[in-house]
């Protein structure tokens, strides 16, 4: 099964905000608490070839991390 590659783009649909992020520290440590999947996150999570990536961290650990 294939990774997402880093870069990690994302972007917060309610303000447009984008963030990119180069490594598992840089995601754990910057969003702390997210899931990708939530309804509530309003966000688009990709990879540096624009494939879709699940995200979920909680209490800065990267529970996981895969293509969708």
């Amino acid at each position: 099964m294939q990774q997402p590659e880093y870069p990690i783009k994302v972007v917060f649909e309610e303000d447009g905000e984008t963030w990119i992020l180069n490594n598992d520290k840089e995601l754990a440590t910057t969003l702390e608490w997210f899931d990708s999947d939530a309804p509530d996150e309003h966000a688009k999570v990709t990879d540096k070839l624009g494939r879709a990536v699940r995200i979920k961290i909680e209490k800065l650990e990267l529970l996981v991390f895969e293509l969708m």
